[in-house]
């Protein structure tokens, strides 16, 4: 899964790519240096992206023109942390990103995570080639790594861990972080994908003994979604909740 959007607990989580399995054990599971337990979510195995603000922080930092913690942001979660990408790509720890490649690794070109992560939705960061989805992905996985805990692909980077107002200023609990629809949704086709739903919404029209359309297993089908009625599921709105 490239991108979800999270939402503590658990059970009220939105998907925007694809649909996110319940967490399975990892074996050889990456260590932090801070704690994540084993049984959560957000481990550094699987890193979400979804879009927060902070209107609770008061934020110490000056002098930096950055957004105020009520400004929607891109972020990602780890532990029980969400994380601002938006400050970590102002302290430049998002510059310079590589992916593994045949000769040992390629630089990340036209990239610019300082006008991407500050954005109110997630479509520019979707909008860029599946590279920098993967450079990204490993940065932050590099920069919660523990020391030590090196792969043949990504080592332990301290600049987050040997930065505390960094820390203090960019990792908020979850139960602190207020979650947005963390992309623009201009359209959207529903495919009707699921055998089980197609025959339970058929025996209500035509009953149990031509439930299935012969047609449903040879064509895709698909209908025009409203996604003006698109809302978080954490929302009290009524439409179509996402999750």
């Amino acid at each position: 899964t490239v991108f979800k959007a999270f939402f503590p607990p658990r059970k009220n989580t939105l998907i925007i790519c694809s649909n996110v399995s319940p967490p399975q054990p990892v074996l050889n599971m990456r260590k932090s240096w801070i704690e994540i337990s084993e049984n959560c979510d957000f481990s550094l195995d699987n890193i979400p992206f979804g879009v927060c603000s902070f209107p609770s922080y008061k934020s110490s930092s000056s002098g930096v023109p950055l957004l105020t913690p009520s400004t929607p942001r891109c972020c990602t979660a780890i532990g029980k942390f969400s994380v601002d990408l938006h400050l970590l790509a102002e302290a430049g720890l998002l510059d310079e990103l590589v992916v593994p490649s045949d000769n040992g690794v390629t630089k990340i070109s036209n990239f610019h995570p300082r006008i991407v992560f500050c954005q109110p939705s997630l479509n520019d960061f979707m909008a860029c080639d599946k590279k920098v989805w993967v450079a990204v992905r490993n940065r932050l996985i590099s920069l919660f790594m523990a020391a030590g805990d090196e792969d043949d692909v990504i080592e332990p980077n301290p600049s987050l861990q040997n930065n505390l107002p960094l820390q203090s200023n960019s990792m908020h609990l979850l139960e602190n972080t207020l979650y947005h629809l963390p992309a623009t949704i201009g359209d959207y086709t529903d495919f009707y994908s699921s055998r089980e739903h197609a025959t339970n919404v058929g025996i209500m029209f035509r009953g149990k003994d031509n439930a299935l359309q012969p047609n449903w297993l040879h064509m895709p089908i698909g209908y025009h979604g409203r996604s003006s009625s698109i809302f978080p599921s954490l929302s009290t709105s009524r439409g179509s909740s996402v999750g």
